[in-house]
């Protein structure tokens, strides 16, 4: 409870302190400038919702009670559309290449709101302690038959180091990386990311390919 008050304060005040210079800057009839406010005000809405998600998805994991609504999911729709809500969510407004090496078509059965969390859990990783002068890179290839995606992401960073290493997947961990960069996490990404594939039967873990290189693998279908 901690956590979450001290996580949730800051973008309260934000949509708090945007209304009110939006209700100021409408009556004065400046409604260009009242409009960038509002917009700010949803993105924070954004960041919020994203937030008490994570922290009701983390209490669920705990309690191995984790209910899944799958549906039909195009992975590299599933990419994007994490990448964009990413760079919201993590406050990175600039235009950093993203590239992504996958088959012409992939598409797995799974539960989209949550998927999607994982999925958003690496890449704000990778942008937030990545190199941003490094195309952020998302790699997807099947195997086994074509019965199962691995999906790797890499921000072009130094990556953890061995002592967090140990760490990353444990409930409210924040390593001196993120101390580094300023960024006020939970430190419930990487552990939610991990109990949200795991219940549709996949992984969540470092990757041996490089230093900063995390990696979800995932059965295409239900078993």
């Amino acid at each position: 409870m901690s956590v979450a008050a001290h996580d949730l304060r800051n973008p309260i005040a934000v949509v708090r302190a945007s209304a009110q210079m939006a209700q100021r800057q409408l009556m004065r009839g400046d409604v260009d400038a009242a409009r960038t406010r509002i917009g700010a005000i949803v993105d924070q809405t954004d960041r919020l919702t994203e937030m008490l998600e994570t922290f009701l998805d983390a209490a669920r994991t705990a309690a191995e009670r984790l209910p899944l609504r799958t549906e039909e999911i195009d992975v590299r729709e599933l990419i994007e559309t994490a990448v964009d809500r990413s760079r919201t969510v993590s406050g990175e407004r600039s235009e950093r290449a993203l590239e992504v090496d996958m088959p012409s078509t992939c598409v797995g059965m799974w539960d989209r709101a949550r998927i999607s969390r994982a999925m958003r859990a690496l890449i704000q990783n990778a942008l937030l302690y990545g190199d941003p002068n490094t195309p952020l890179r998302v790699s997807v290839r099947t195997f086994g038959s074509d019965e199962r995606v691995l999906i790797q992401v890499s921000g072009g960073g130094r990556g953890p180091d061995a002592e967090e290493s140990a760490h990353l997947f444990e409930r409210f961990y924040r390593g001196r990386s993120a101390a580094e960069v300023g960024h006020a996490g939970s430190g419930l990404g990487l552990y939610t990311a991990r109990g949200i594939v795991r219940a549709h039967g996949g992984d969540v873990r470092r990757s041996e390919a490089t230093d900063d290189t995390f990696e979800i693998e995932l059965p295409l279908r239900p078993s």
